[in-house]
Order: C-alpha cells, then sequence, then structure tokens
C-alpha cells in the first residue's frame, strides 16, 4: 500500500483564511483498472495497472500500452460537484514512452455529460517526463454539480510504446503551497553524498525564498535557505542543501522538509515532507553493467538492430553481462522462446521487439543509446560483489554463486541463466542467421531465488537442473550469467560470468596489519583480535591499514568512531567470496593513576569469577563490550554498582565509563 507522510505544524495565527481543497485523489493503490467510479472510453484492453514508478511515483501506477490501431482513448473521472467553485487545478506524474511520433495526449473537461473541452495538449515526437503536470481549469465546467474529467490519447497508438500515469488529484489551489516532490539522495551510498530534491509550486502565488530542513534518524536539523527564486505555478526547483549526508555504515532515515516559503509558512503543510531510507554501504567496488534483451528471428527491426548491437558486444565483451530472450512474436515466432522468457518479459512488461534493458532500466534500441548507458553504467559503484562457478555432468549442471553484500538488501532476488554462446537453428524469417547468448535455462527458474541479506554477511547458492529437453544446440558451447537484482525498483545491482570448473583461492586472512604507520605488535594472521592503548589525551582515531596475503581477496576497513567505541572492524573475503574472516583492533587511551584517584573511579576485582564492582564519586553511565566490539551491557552508576557478568562466556570484555567530565576505558578479564 503507498504511505503518505505528513509533517504536522500548527500555526498559532489566524489573520488570513485560505480555501484550498482537494476534491479528488487516485493513485491506484487498489491495483483496479479502471479504479472505482472511473470509466474508460475506447480502447479498454489498452489500460491497465503496472507494479512499475515510471511515472515518478509510487508503484502500482496506471499504463497504456501501445496497439495496431488509431483513434481515441479516454480515462473519464467520476462525476465531482464543483457548484460555488471558480477555478480548479488537475495534476498528475506521468511518462509517455515514444515509438515513432506517437498520438497526442491531453487532458479534457465537460460538465452534464456533454462534449469534451481540452485543457492540455500535447504532439508527441519524443518521450515526455516523468514529470508532474498541473493544469489550471477555469472554463465553463468549472462551477458545476457534475463537472468531469479525463485523461486522453488520440492518434496512431502503434507509434507509441506506454504511457504511465500516477497521482492523478483534482484540487482548489491554496494562494502559497510548495510541495516537496522528491529526495534524490541515492537510496544506496558510500561514504558521503548530498542531500537533493525537488521542490514544486502548486500555489497561486509565486515562490521567491524556500528554507528546506533534514535530519537523520530524528537526530540534529540542518536547514539550508534559497533565496533570489521565481518560481510561477508548476515550476519546479531542484535544490542542494549546504550541509552533507555523512553517516556510519548501516540503514538511516533521512527526513526531509520545506521549513519556510517567502519567508514564512506556506498554506498546505500536509505536502511539505518526505521521508527516505538511505543504506550506507561498509564498501563500493565495480558493477558490471547489464544488458537483457527481448528479440526474435521473426522480427525485422530485431535484424537491424543486432547488426549493431552484437559487434558492439562483442568488443565490450569482458566489460558487460550478456543474456538475450527469443520472443514469441511476430508470429510464427522465435522457435527457442520459453515459458521463463515470458516470465521475465512479464516482469519488465515488455511487448514489443526488440526491447533492451541495463541494469534494469529500459534503453532505446540504437547504438548512441547503448553507449550512453554503457558510459554511465560503468561509473556505478558495486555495493555487492559475486562469483560463480559450475559444472557439468552429462545432460545435468550444477551452478554456485557466492555474493558478498556491503549493504543490508530486503526482497533482492538472485537470478542464474544458463545460455548459449551462439545458436543457428532457430532461424526465422528475418534474415539473421546466428544468435548470440541466447537463453536456454534459468536456475533454479524465472522467478529467481529471494534474498533478505545482511552487510558483509556472505551467501552462497547452490543448485544442480538437467537441462535435457532445452534448446541447447553445443553442450561445449553453454556459459552462466548471474544476475543481483532489486525486485521491486528492477535495478540491478549486480552480474557477471560464472566460469567452468572455476576453483577459487579461499584464503581470507591478513598478512600485515598497521596502525598510524607501525606494524601492530604481536600481529598473526590467525589472532583476530588485537588492543591497542593511545597514549594519554589521544583525540584523533588511528588509521588502520590493512593488506590480505592473497592479492584476490577483498579487505573492508571500518573504521573506529565513537559510535563503534573505538573498535575498527576488518573482514576480509577470500576469491571465492565465502571464506570470512573478521579482524578487530581495540582502542583505548592512557590514563594515568593519578586521574583515577582524582576521579575515584575504580574497578574491581580484575580478574573476576562473575561479579564486578564500579565505584565513581560521581554519577556515570558504563557500558560493556565483548571483545568483538559488540555492547552486551548498560548500567547507571552512582556510588557503588554491582554488576552480575555470570551469564557472560568466559573472555575479554571492555568497560567504558562516562562521567560529564571524563571517560575511563577498562579491560575485564572473566574467568569462572
Amino acid at each position: 500500500m503507498k504511505k503518505i507522510y505528513f509533517l504536522l505544524i500548527v500555526l498559532l495565527c489566524s489573520s488570513f483564511i485560505v480555501n484550498g481543497q482537494t476534491y479528488l485523489t487516485e493513485d491506484f493503490s487498489a491495483d483496479q483498472m479502471p479504479p472505482t467510479g472511473w470509466t474508460i472510453d475506447g480502447y479498454s484492453n489498452q489500460w491497465s495497472t503496472s507494479g512499475s514508478d515510471e511515472a515518478g511515483g509510487i508503484p502500482p501506477e496506471a499504463k497504456f500500452t501501445w496497439t495496431n490501431g488509431t483513434g481515441v482513448s479516454r480515462l473519464i473521472s467520476p462525476e465531482v460537484d464543483l457548484t460555488g467553485v471558480s477555478d480548479v487545478n488537475i495534476s498528475f506524474n506521468h511518462f509517455l514512452d515514444n515509438y515513432s511520433s506517437g498520438p497526442k495526449i491531453g487532458v479534457a473537461t465537460r460538465s452534464g455529460g456533454g462534449d469534451w473541452h481540452i485543457v492540455w495538449e500535447v504532439n508527441t515526437t519524443s518521450n515526455i517526463g516523468p514529470e508532474e503536470r498541473i493544469i489550471a481549469v477555469t472554463n465553463d465546467d468549472v462551477g458545476q454539480s457534475d463537472f468531469q474529467f479525463c485523461i486522453y490519447l488520440d492518434g496512431n497508438f502503434y507509434n507509441l510504446d506506454y504511457w504511465y500515469i500516477d497521482n492523478i488529484e483534482l484540487y482548489t489551489p491554496y494562494p502559497l503551497d510548495a510541495k516537496l516532490t522528491v529526495i534524490n539522495t541515492p537510496w544506496y551510498l558510500y561514504g558521503v553524498d548530498e542531500v537533493t530534491g525537488r521542490v514544486k509550486n502548486r500555489g497561486i502565488n509565486d515562490i521567491t525564498s524556500l528554507a528546506v530542513s533534514w535530519s537523520v534518524d530524528s537526530g540534529d536539523t540542518s536547514t539550508t535557505s534559497f533565496e533570489g527564486l521565481s518560481l510561477a505555478t508548476g515550476d519546479s526547483y531542484y535544490f542542494t542543501c549546504e550541509d552533507l549526508f555523512d553517516f556510519p555504515v548501516g540503514d538511516h532515515m533521512l527526513d526531509v522538509w520545506i521549513s519556510g516559503v517567502n519567508d514564512g509558512i506556506d498554506d498546505d503543510t500536509d505536502n511539505n515532507l518526505l521521508m527516505k531510507t538511505i543504506h550506507v554501504a561498509s564498501y563500493a567496488g565495480s558493477r558490471t553493467p547489464l544488458f537483457e534483451e527481448f528479440t526474435s528471428s521473426t522480427c525485422a527491426p530485431c535484424a537491424g538492430f543486432n547488426n549493431q548491437f552484437v559487434p558492439w558486444c562483442d568488443d565490450h565483451s569482458d566489460q558487460i553481462t550478456l543474456v538475450k530472450y527469443q520472443m514469441s512474436w511476430p508470429a510464427p515466432g522465435d522457435p527457442y522462446y520459453t515459458e521463463e522468457g515470458g516470465v521475465r518479459r512479464a516482469y519488465y512488461g515488455v511487448s514489443f521487439v526488440p526491447d533492451l534493458y541495463g541494469n534494469g532500466s529500459q534503453v532505446g534500441t540504437t547504438i548512441g543509446a547503448v553507449n550512453t548507458f554503457f558510459n554511465e553504467a560503468v561509473q556505478l559503484p558495486g555495493f555487492a560483489s559475486a562469483v560463480g562457478s559450475h559444472t557439468f555432468n552429462g545432460t545435468e549442471i550444477t551452478a554456485t554463486v557466492n555474493l558478498v553484500p556491503y549493504a543490508n538488501y530486503t526482497d533482492f532476488k538472485l537470478y542464474v541463466v544458463v545460455f548459449e554462446y551462439l545458436t543457428t537453428g532457430n532461424v526465422g524469417n528475418n534474415g539473421e542467421t546466428e544468435f548470440e547468448h541466447v537463453m536456454m535455462k534459468m536456475i533454479p527458474d524465472a522467478e529467481g531465488v529471494t534474498l533478505n541479506l545482511s552487510d558483509r554477511e556472505p551467501y552462497s547458492l547452490t543448485q544442480t537442473v538437467d537441462l535435457a529437453g532445452t534448446n541447447v544446440e553445443e553442450w561445449d558451447d553453454l556459459g552462466v550469467a548471474f544476475i543481483f537484482q532489486d525486485y521491486g525498483s528492477k535495478e540491478v545491482f549486480q552480474s557477471g560470468y560464472s566460469l567452468e570448473d572455476a576453483v577459487y583461492n579461499t584464503d581470507a586472512s591478513l598478512s600485515f596489519l598497521f596502525v598510524d604507520g607501525s606494524s601492530v605488535p604481536g600481529f598473526d594472521p590467525a589472532v583476530y583480535d588485537y588492543y591497542v592503548e593511545l597514549p594519554e589525551g589521544s583525540t584523533e582515531i588511528p588509521d588502520v591499514l590493512a593488506i590480505a596475503a592473497d592479492e584476490n581477496a577483498t579487505v573492508v576497513v571500518l573504521p573506529a568512531d565513537e559510535l563503534r567505541d573505538n573498535v575498527t572492524t576488518i573482514d576480509v573475503f577470500a576469491e571465492d567470496h565465502s571464506a570470512h574472516n573478521r579482524y578487530t583492533v581495540t582502542f583505548t587511551v592512557a590514563t594515568g593513576m593519578n586521574d583515577i584517584e582524582n576521579e575515584q573511579v575504580k574497578v574491581f576485582p580484575n580478574p573476576t569469577s562473575g561479579m564486578l564492582y564500579i565505584e565513581s564519586n560521581k554519577t556515570a553511565n558504563a557500558s560493556l563490550y565483548s571483545a568483538n566490539g559488540s555492547r552486551v551491557g548498560e548500567y547507571s552508576v552512582s556510588g557503588t554498582q554491582q554488576i552480575d557478568l555470570s551469564e557472560l562466556p568466559n573472555g575479554i570484555y571492555f568497560i567504558k565509563i562516562k562521567t560529564e567530565d571524563s571517560v575511563t576505558t577498562k579491560k575485564i578479564s572473566l574467568t569462572k
């Protein structure tokens, strides 16, 4: 279900009255077409709901699909009583996926079931949007008790691909109304990034200044002011806040809101706030771009595109992952069409060939569009890495994919695809005589495997399937690709090829560990936890450098900070992406005996067999940590505090005691 988040601002004044009102909204969250109360006039079968967000809203959304026909199709609203109303706005999000100078699109109104009166119309010659469109309506239909509007297409429906529509609204505008429409800060990021977004003027008056505020996890607020603006009704402003998003690895809730408009508060505060979960990755490697082509040997345009696309792919074979799905149309369809290809087609909503997807998003079937996508895609960071291996036993194939996530992932999918490098047995009528990277089977099937992964916790999938009865021509000409994909957004976070009979190194050890350029005393690759005492008065977190024994291993270093309580974590992942070791370096700051006596903070006995006592003449908070840096206890101290450690396993622990003006850290040995 879609969610709308409201920012409640209480205005302690009544010096003016605003009269904005919303009469109708439709966001297609009921997932039915037409929605309740709506009707369709003409080509009703081309209208559907789609689990996509192409229009810029939240799934589901409305979708009009091309067909071989010419005419008019209208999605018509229910009747709305606008008695006494003099002007209204109609707004909606939309994205037109153009094919070749498609039909006109527009909005029209009527009353009493009479003739339609156009209030907005566009001749489509290229893609439009995604955008929010606001249309002011002041014609004679406004003010009637039986007002209706429609969103329509008029022309040749073969010349468009799709029209996506979402978040339709009929309302009387407020005098001053700024709407926060999107937060553009990435869902997944590594390191530091900007807080960016877009504000749209939905009111009558121009917007001349804005204040945008944000906070993370309900923490401190950062505010940036933007002056000298001139935003008329329907105009958008793309903002970048001054302060940077700089937060530790993990998941964080980012709240962004409009905190001021024209040196005051606007008239509608319900649309001033958006919230977004930001996943801060622990590591960023490279990401291999994935191309998925839907094609057919019976499709003449496919041959024209492939004449250029195939050589391009050959030239970039070591930089991309490529899979092709042969489709069942135009009639009689490609002989190598499979139901699994049909599932993949339905997932993307493919309704024509050739159709190309790069990292899960549609790419134009021109080499110019392919190059544009590729040049941008190779710059994207990889927040997961993977390797694959496979073996054959007769007609059976066993494939293994090992994956390391560098962030938390929910409802992602891992797809494994068996393909044939070159086929010739599926020649149709389009002139192509051979076909590359044709999908033969998906492991275990086209639905893939659903994954919920935690940062730096490796995952392994091994599956065996029998390829007997598939379209395989040459058993020594098969390859395997893997795809790690966000099922909801369709974005592909990683892809690659498996290697036949591959043997990967399993060494996940370090060969060197340095703190501020000096080797850690007593370093041993088989010892995983280290304790380094810093000079008294130290305030800077030391730099830690870790070097793996195997140059093909991956090392991820999470520096210590106050939130991680002075523990630097080093994860080492072997070349096989399965073997994994975690090293820790715990830092403590030396405290002189005189200082301890002056503070009168004592911890005893040490070692302890279970009972520990903390004595302090000041109110303090104590935190107990295991040797790997995990917090295992929190205590308030006033006078003498007894702590029972008998339920904990034997080992080394650290207790940090904080008063208002000092911090004391002690290493505790528990031996029961």
